[in-house]
């Protein structure tokens, strides 16, 4: 008693009333915990029924615009330009005389060539009539065999200096005929780099002027070799539908979409070393002319089409640590099942279903918080 009475009565009633608020808040927590497991048990959740759909995935490139055909006008022979004949930025024709060069010495330079063609041809002539009497006074013994062999190859020789006379007429032709610089291929042509009274010599580095075609109009794009490797996978395994690949739609700075759609319809064999990176060109349709050499367009490409494909929102899906993926699925008796799940990509905020999962089943999408393997749910709105 001795022991006892040695505390203060204060003491006392203060240790009295710790243990009986320990005590309360103990069955509270026990209560509490009671009072969240029923709300597991009751847990609400919303689900959507898997319906297959056709799906087209694409992404957002830039790429830049390039001419079908380039050329670049240069002089074949030497001389000064008399005349230009066209106006710079103006469309012109494959075959259209671009500048004129001072002819003079070309032109005297083909008619003597042609002189001497036609002296060359009457020496000919001459002895090829000689020779056919010949061949006649040989069947009578009127002429040796020897005089008929050197006349027949005196004859034969006259026949290859006309040849090589002929080679020298063209060539002198050609020439001349160079002194009209001509365009080499039909598109628009920029400024000129030289005006009348400008010496230019034969293949100089300069060019006269360059000339682009600019319908059709090509533009090259660049894809990561890795993900067009899984782009051809996909096409092989069936994920995508063959052929879907490679439609391509054009937008311009301010957003607005180009009016007509391109095809790829080219693929460089070889991966830049520095970047990974794949070349890529697609041709589309330039009639009003709105596409110009070397512009800079953001490309929409087309990767691939999946026909009747399962999406999944992305929230309903959870990706696992060794790289699998699953989802609740809505059983028999609201019960939630985890399933195990396939997937090929995402398309917008949903995930493509390839495998583990069938037409028609009921892929739970929200309230997953508290949903275990097994456990019952209630559906969201039921009772209410």
């Amino acid at each position: 008693m001795r022991i006892f009475s040695s505390f203060p009565r204060s003491a006392s009633m203060f240790g009295i009333l710790f243990l009986s608020a320990a005590m309360l808040l103990m069955a509270a927590g026990c209560d509490g915990q009671k009072g969240g497991r029923a709300k597991v048990e009751n847990t609400e959740v919303e689900y959507m029924s898997v319906t297959p759909q056709d799906v087209e995935y694409s992404r957002m490139i830039t790429g830049r615009t390039a001419p079908v055909l380039f050329a670049e006008v240069r002089p074949q022979v030497s001389g000064i330009i008399k005349e230009r004949l066209f106006e710079e930025g103006a469309d012109v024709k494959a075959g259209d005389v671009l500048y004129l060069i001072d002819d003079a010495i070309y032109k005297a330079s083909y008619k003597s060539a042609q002189a001497a063609m036609n002296k060359v041809e009457a020496n000919n002539n001459v002895l090829k009539v000689k020779l056919a009497r010949f061949k006649a006074m040989l069947a009578r013994k009127a002429v040796s065999q020897q005089d008929y062999d050197d006349l027949e190859a005196l004859y034969k020789s006259s026949c290859a200096e006309v040849r090589v006379q002929k080679a020298l007429v063209d060539e002198a032709r050609i020439q001349y005929e160079y002194t009209r610089i001509k365009a080499p291929i039909s598109g628009r042509i920029g400024l000129s780099s030289v005006t009348p009274g400008a010496l230019v010599t034969q293949h100089q580095a300069a060019m006269l002027a360059s000339i682009h075609q600019l319908d059709p109009m090509y533009v090259k794009l660049t894809m990561s070799a890795s993900e067009l490797a899984t782009l051809r996978r996909k096409m092989a395994d069936g994920v995508m539908e063959p052929g879907s690949f490679g439609k391509v739609r054009l937008f311009f700075d301010d957003g607005t979409p180009y009016a007509h759609e391109g095809m790829i319809d080219f693929s460089d064999a070889s991966v830049t070393a520095d970047t990974g990176a794949v070349t890529l060109r697609a041709t589309f349709k330039n009639p009003d002319h709105l596409l110009m050499p070397n512009m800079a367009v953001r490309a929409e490409l087309v990767e691939g089409r999946a026909v009747q494909a399962l999406l999944v929102p992305q929230p309903a899906v959870s990706l696992n640590a060794d790289g699998s993926a699953s989802v609740f699925i809505l059983g028999e008796g609201n019960v939630a099942r985890l399933r195990t799940v396939k997937l090929a990509g995402s398309k917008g905020r949903a995930w493509q279903v390839i495998g583990g999962l069938k037409e028609g089943e009921k892929v739970i999408t929200n309230g997953l918080r508290y949903v275990k393997d097994g456990m019952k749910v209630t559906l969201a709105g039921e009772g209410k």
